[in-house]
């Protein structure tokens, strides 16, 4: 089976279900439900199982602290990149792009991180691919990488309400409240009026007519 060194995710998604197996692999394993605990440095077995063929993989995960800079006082968001206007789309990218949302799609979650972080080493400054495995490790709950693409993906699209609303849910969920209510705001901003509403399964804040999963 594969292993894939991701963080834990605590999320049930359309396709199938989550699960951590904290025994003996013998065990039958118990799907997480969201808000469940677990210790910051423990490495479990993690499983995703198919509802629709069975099939399981599993792969060691390890819960990771957010950076020490992320707590720093003071709600200091990202700006602007002013080169980032200049900036045009590369295909092959776009392609990888794709290809990782499709992997989404099917349930296929090392081979989605593995597209995303194969489209950003291709071109670093497109924010679309960034934001998608942004999201993805916010599933994850590895807030560290998560951050750091956001933050970019900010950086890149600056006008971009749901990405702002997304440098929030993660803040909030690595407990940086400063932060939290900072991006909020330039969400609130950018939004224009359109309603904003939580995700009751991942926590997601979502700006109405944006879609969190692919």
């Amino acid at each position: 089976m594969k292993r894939v060194g991701i963080a834990t995710a605590l999320v049930l998604v359309a396709t199938g279900a989550w699960w951590l197996l904290r025994g003996a692999p013998s065990q039958k394993p118990a799907v997480l439900e969201p808000g469940d605990p677990l210790p910051m440095g423990e490495t479990v077995d993690m499983g995703w199982v198919d509802e629709e063929t069975g099939e399981v993989e599993v792969w060691k995960v390890t819960k990771r602290e957010t950076s020490p800079e992320d707590h720093a006082p003071g709600p200091t968001l990202p700006e602007p990149d002013p080169d980032a206007a200049d900036h045009r789309p590369d295909e092959s990218t776009r392609a990888l792009h794709a290809m990782g949302l499709e992997a989404w799609k099917s349930g296929e979650i090392p081979e989605a991180m593995d597209h995303f972080a194969q489209a950003i080493e291709q071109d670093p400054d497109d924010p679309l691919p960034r934001t998608q495995y942004g999201r993805l490790l916010i599933l994850a709950m590895d807030y560290e990488n998560a951050l750091t693409h956001l933050k970019r993906a900010a950086e890149l699209s600056p006008d971009d309400a749901q990405i702002w609303l997304d440098l929030a849910t993660v803040y909030q969920k690595a407990n940086v409240m400063d932060r939290t209510w900072a991006s909020r705001r330039r969400a609130e901003e950018l939004a224009a009026g359109r309603e904003i509403r939580q995700d009751p399964v991942s926590g997601f804040w979502v700006v109405d007519g944006n879609h969190i999963y692919p």
